[in-house]
C-alpha cells in the first residue's frame, strides 16, 4: 500500500487530506480513532470491501460513486480492502479537526451532536454530498488551494455532519424516508451481482411493489430498475477500464442475466457496447 498526501492539505490546519493507494491483493486498511470527524470515500480504481478484519467471511462489496464511511471521533474501523484489476484504487481520507469544529459549534452542543453520531453512520452509506465534498478537497489539496478554501469546507461539512437529524419516521409525503433509502442502496450494493427484483427490494421496507416503485421514483428521480442498472453499468465500466475479464464475465459479475443482457443495458445507457467502450479506454 502506498500513502500519499495532498500538496496543501499538509499546510491546512483546520482540515487534514491524505490518500492511500492500494494494488493488487488483500489489504488491511486501518482507519484510526481521532478527536475529531473522518470522511473516507473511493476516489479511483476498482475496489471491493469485505468488512471489518476479524470477520472476513463476510460478502465483498462495492463501494458506490456517492458513498461514503464516517468515523465519528474516539472511534476506529479497520476493513479489509481488495482491489481488482490491474489498475490500483485510491481512497481519500479528510479529517475535521475537534478543534476545527468548536469554531462553528458550541462545546455542549458539540459534545451531544458528536454521541449521536455514533448510532447514525454504519462503516459505508449513501450521501452524495459528503463523497463529492472528499473528492472535491483531495483535489483541492493537491493543486495547493489556500487556508479560505479549507475554512470554507470545513465549515460546510461540519454544519452537514453536525446537523440535527430525524430517525428516518418524518419525510415528504410519497417518498421514502431516509433510513428507508439507505436501506435499500446497501442491498443493491451488497448484492449487485446477484438477481435483485422489485419484490425483493420493497419487502425490505414493507411496501407493495406499486407503492414501493412510486415512493423510489419520488426520492430519487428513477425507477428501482433503471437505479439499479446504472449502479450496475457503473461497476461495470470499471470492471472494463481496470481489468482484463471476458465482456461475458463482467457482465455476470454485474449482475446481468447474459451477454445480450448486459450489451444492449450498456449501449442504452452509455452509448457503446461493452468491447467498444474497453476498446476506446484502452
Amino acid at each position: 500500500m502506498e500513502v500519499t498526501s495532498g500538496v496543501g492539505g499538509g499546510t491546512w490546519r483546520c482540515l487534514h487530506v491524505r490518500k492511500r493507494t492500494f494494488q493488487k491483493g488483500l489489504h488491511s486498511l486501518h482507519l484510526p480513532a481521532s478527536p475529531g470527524i473522518t470522511l473516507n470515500a473511493h476516489v479511483s480504481g476498482l475496489l471491493g470491501i469485505r468488512g471489518e478484519r476479524d470477520a472476513l467471511a463476510v460478502k465483498e462489496t462495492f463501494p458506490l460513486p456517492d458513498d461514503v464511511c464516517v468515523i465519528p471521533p474516539g472511534l476506529s474501523r479497520t476493513l479489509v480492502v481488495a482491489p481488482k484489476g490491474d489498475e490500483p484504487a485510491t481512497i481519500a481520507s479528510l479529517t475535521v479537526p475537534l478543534e476545527t469544529l468548536h469554531r462553528f459549534v458550541g462545546e455542549e452542543d458539540l459534545r451531544s451532536r458528536v454521541s449521536q453520531l455514533r448510532d447514525r453512520y454504519p462503516a459505508m452509506r449513501f450521501d452524495p454530498v459528503l463523497a463529492a465534498m472528499v473528492k472535491a478537497v483531495a483535489v483541492a489539496s493537491e493543486v495547493g488551494a489556500d487556508d479560505l478554501y479549507a475554512q470554507s469546507a470545513a465549515q460546510f461539512i461540519a454544519a452537514h455532519v453536525l446537523a440535527p437529524h430525524t430517525t428516518g419516521s418524518a419525510k415528504t409525503p410519497g417518498a421514502l424516508g431516509s433510513r428507508q433509502l439507505e436501506t435499500i442502496l446497501t442491498y443493491m450494493r451488497e448484492n449487485i451481482g446477484q438477481p435483485i427484483s422489485v419484490d425483493d427490494l420493497a419487502s425490505l421496507v414493507s411496501f407493495s411493489r406499486f407503492h414501493f416503485v412510486r415512493c423510489f421514483k419520488a426520492t430519487t428521480g428513477s425507477t428501482p430498475y433503471r437505479y439499479l442498472t446504472e449502479l450496475r453499468i457503473d461497476l461495470a465500466r470499471k470492471y472494463l477500464e481496470n481489468s482484463n475479464d471476458t465482456i461475458a464475465r463482467i457482465g455476470q459479475c454485474c449482475g446481468f442475466s447474459g451477454s445480450g443482457h448486459f450489451s444492449r443495458s450498456f449501449r442504452r445507457i452509455v452509448g457503446c457496447t461493452p468491447s467498444q467502450y474497453r476498446t476506446m479506454r484502452a
